[in-house]
């Protein structure tokens, strides 16, 4: 029996939540610290409110976002994903590890930090989407698309900042060859470029295919078969014309919008009056991979 240990960064989603309507019934537990358990989470770490809060929206975000990826919802897990809070007054970072075994996860669980609101509205609904990759795919995604496109379930305030990146990374030309995008199994050094491109080449994919011929093209990609998965899904004839169309795209597209700007198509935002805000003063955490302390710059 072969089992996989991966483990993901923290990342941060989008939009407003409904939590009215159809909601799991939480339970609350008095022990040494305050809990919320809903069907799907069990959440710990904060106070009584904030608890309840993030495991009323993690039920939301695992619904919604698997209707817009998948077309359904995920079915209930046999057991509760942990989810532990980490409050500070900065930005949001945070950690998802997963255990696959013979194509199914076999354990899950997540840890966030940051201030409420960016948790809430940004950590929680970019790993809610990495459980859903997870479950569907049955083992690691590659870590390009994996981050670039639970990116697009953050928020506007976010969407903002990886626009200014990738402008950023394009203007100065360091961003990397699809080829070799596509083939990095580990974090690079310049994190920072590498969610900003993962981003922008997951939103441009899905905007031009849509979701499910982007996930089928990831699939088949990911088993080394790049060029032939961009001949079958997107009628170029190899990464490098895609490359070359990624890079179009972005010059007469997305550097015509306003940063943070939602789509309709790629992005999940649905807040109502989120906006981008001013950039926080406050030392920001960039998403660092599971055993190692949140990576600052």
């Amino acid at each position: 029996m072969q089992v996989c240990i991966f483990q993901l960064n923290i990342c941060r989603l989008p939009f407003f939540l409904a939590l009215l309507l159809a909601l799991p019934q939480l339970t609350e537990k008095k022990a040494h610290a305050e809990s919320a358990r809903s069907t799907n989470f069990l959440v710990s770490g904060g106070d009584r409110e904030l608890v309840i809060r993030v495991a009323k929206a993690a039920e939301d975000y695992r619904k919604s976002i698997a209707v817009a990826w998948l077309g359904k919802p995920l079915p209930n897990w046999l057991r509760p994903c942990p989810i532990k809070l980490r409050l500070t007054g900065g930005e949001a970072g945070g950690v998802t590890s997963f255990t696959f075994d013979e194509g199914r996860v076999t354990s899950q669980e997540m840890t966030l930090e940051g201030s409420p609101e960016r948790i809430l509205f940004s950590a929680l609904p970019h790993e809610v989407t990495h459980t859903i990759f997870a479950w569907h795919f049955g083992a690691p995604m590659p870590r390009w698309a994996d981050e670039g496109a639970c990116m697009l379930s953050e928020d506007s305030r976010e969407l903002a900042r990886q626009d200014g990146i990738v402008k950023n990374l394009m203007e100065g030309q360091k961003h990397l060859p699809l080829k070799t995008l596509f083939s990095m199994e580990e974090y690079p050094k310049d994190l920072l470029g590498f969610y900003g491109q993962g981003y922008s080449v997951s939103r441009f994919l899905i905007e031009i295919g849509g979701r499910e011929r982007f996930l089928s093209f990831v699939g088949e990609g990911a088993q080394n078969r790049w060029d032939e998965a961009v001949r079958k899904h997107y009628k170029l004839n190899n990464t490098n014309e895609l490359d070359r169309a990624w890079r179009s795209w972005h010059r007469v597209v997305a550097e015509q919008r306003e940063p943070g700007e939602s789509d309709g198509k790629a992005t999940l935002i649905a807040m109502p009056g989120n906006r981008p805000r001013a950039v926080s003063t406050i030392t920001p955490i960039i998403r660092g991979q599971s055993g190692e302390e949140p990576l600052r710059r």
